[in-house]
Formats: C-alpha cells, sequence, structure tokens
C-alpha cells in the first residue's frame, strides 16, 4: 500500500496538473514540481508569459523526487525512526501551500496605512488594484487532480508512517518491560535455574 501510495504521488506531482488557470479560449497548467516558480513569480508564471525559471524547476523537482523516494529508507533499514520519512511528501505539500497562501495574500507594495503622503495614498491604491485583479483571476484557478491525489495519498502514507512508529515503540517498551521482569525474577530466585528466553 506504500509504495502504491508514494506512486500516485509521483504521478499527482509529475504528470497530473495541480493548478489550472482557464480564462476564456486560454488554459495554463502548472505541475506540483514547477509550484516554488509560482510561488517566485504568480502572475508571470500563471499567466504562461514567464518561463526562464528552469533553475528554481530543476531544484524544486529535485526536493519533490527526494521527498518521494526518502520513505523507501523505512524499508531498507530497520529503524524505528526511519518511519518518520512518510511524513515528508505531506510536509512538503503543507509548507509549499502555507508559502503560496502568504506569498499571494500579502501586499504587494509596502505601504504605511497611518502615512498622509502622496506615496503612501499610491501605495494603497495599487495595493487595492492589484488585489481586486488578483480576485479576478483568482476565481479563475482551479486545484486540478494532481493535487487531489497526491494530498490524499501523503495523507495516506503521513498516517501509516505515524502508525508504524508507535507499533514499533509498543514492541521495544514490551520487549524491554519483558526484560526488566526477567531480570527481577532472576533476583527473588537466585538458585534457580536460569532459562533463557
Amino acid at each position: 500500500m506504500a509504495l502504491a501510495a508514494l506512486g500516485a504521488i509521483g504521478v499527482g506531482w509529475f504528470l497530473l496538473t495541480t493548478l489550472l488557470v482557464n480564462i476564456g479560449l486560454w488554459q495554463e497548467s502548472v505541475r506540483f514540481y514547477d509550484v516554488w516558480t509560482v510561488i517566485e513569480d504568480p502572475v508571470g508564471r500563471l499567466s504562461g508569459l514567464n518561463h526562464a525559471h528552469a533553475l528554481a524547476t530543476l531544484g524544486f523537482g529535485v526536493v519533490c523526487a527526494a521527498a518521494v523516494l526518502a520513505p523507501t529508507i523505512s524499508i531498507l533499514y530497520r529503524r524505528n525512526d526511519a518511519w518518520l520519512t512518510y511524513l515528508m511528501p505531506f510536509a512538503l505539500m503543507t509548507t509549499s501551500c502555507a508559502v503560496l497562501y502568504a506569498k499571494s495574500s500579502s501586499s504587494y507594495f509596502p505601504a504605511d496605512a497611518a502615512a498622509h503622503s502622496v506615496s503612501a495614498l499610491l501605495a494603497r491604491i495599487a495595493n487595492a488594484a492589484v488585489s481586486r485583479a488578483g480576485d479576478t483571476v483568482a476565481s479563475h484557478i482551479s486545484i486540478g487532480a494532481g493535487a487531489y491525489v497526491a494530498m490524499l495519498c501523503s495523507i495516506f502514507l503521513a498516517l501509516r508512517g505515524v502508525m508504524k512508529l508507535r507499533s514499533a515503540t509498543l514492541q521495544a517498551r514490551t520487549a524491554a518491560s519483558t526484560d526488566e521482569d526477567l531480570a527481577a525474577r532472576r533476583q527473588r530466585d537466585p538458585g534457580a535455574r536460569q532459562i533463557e528466553p
């Protein structure tokens, strides 16, 4: 199940559309590995006018590939904390969404609300115009199938990792308490023959 979830996350991130801009006859699609370019330049990337972010796309694509491949560590190495790598795809998606939301909801031009200068007035007018244009464009942006598939599978994978970590911790505690009980019985009855479990 975990390998199937990892495969679905890979398909959702690299093959399916994460964001879709649909304005009349013009459509622009963005895959998840290209989300960092949207964070850096939302207007340029979503409008399709600026595709010159090859280095950012390559860098974030490598991070995405590492996040998809990292859970295999828990299969190769039988360590209790290796199951935490199952959280990496979910952490990457939620962090990217949070940064994208924070970047898109901030003011574009610094303006002091208490200032009464002409430049502060112009900055407030520009922020209002950009906000209104952003609201118009935002109504034409939809979340694609890739985002839904990858988010559902990353939530499943994160829950599976937490459950595996919890069961491994319980097994370790049970083994430790069994060893302590055996040692206590040996101390109470030192003359008895010691039988190893």
